[in-house]
C-alpha cells in the first residue's frame, strides 16, 4: 500500500486495549492502549517503546461503536514506522503489514 493509501484511510481515535509482542519473541505480550486506529495501522503511547523498524504481532478487539452489532478482534502483524517522543511517553506509529478479522 502507498504511502498516500495509507493517510487516505479513515482514522478512529479511540483507545483500546493492544496487546503486543515482536515478532517470533518467546516474551509475553505487552498491554498498551491505541490512541487511534485505521484500516492500515495503529498509533499509542508508552514508555517503553520497540524501535523503528521493529516486527510485532498485535490483537485487539474493535468495539461495536466502530464494527456494528458485534466487536471484531483483530489478529495482525506490523512494523513499527515511526516513534515519536510525547512528553514522559512515547508515541508509535505501525504500519500493519496483515491481518485477520475473527
Amino acid at each position: 500500500m502507498k504511502l498516500s493509501d495509507r493517510r487516505m484511510a479513515r482514522r478512529f481515535s479511540i483507545n483500546v486495549p493492544l496487546y503486543i509482542s515482536e515478532w517470533k519473541s518467546p516474551a509475553t505480550e505487552k498491554t498498551v492502549r491505541s490512541a487511534n486506529i485505521s484500516e492500515s495501522g495503529v498509533y499509542f503511547e508508552t514508555d517503553t517503546p520497540p524501535g523503528e523498524g521493529t516486527m510485532l504481532r498485535l490483537r485487539l478487539e474493535v468495539p461495536k461503536e466502530i464494527a456494528g452489532d458485534t466487536p471484531i478482534k483483530w489478529h495482525c502483524a506490523g512494523k513499527v514506522i515511526r516513534v515519536q517522543s510525547n512528553g514522559n511517553l512515547k508515541g508509535v506509529g505501525v504500519r500493519f503489514d496483515y491481518y485477520e478479522v475473527s
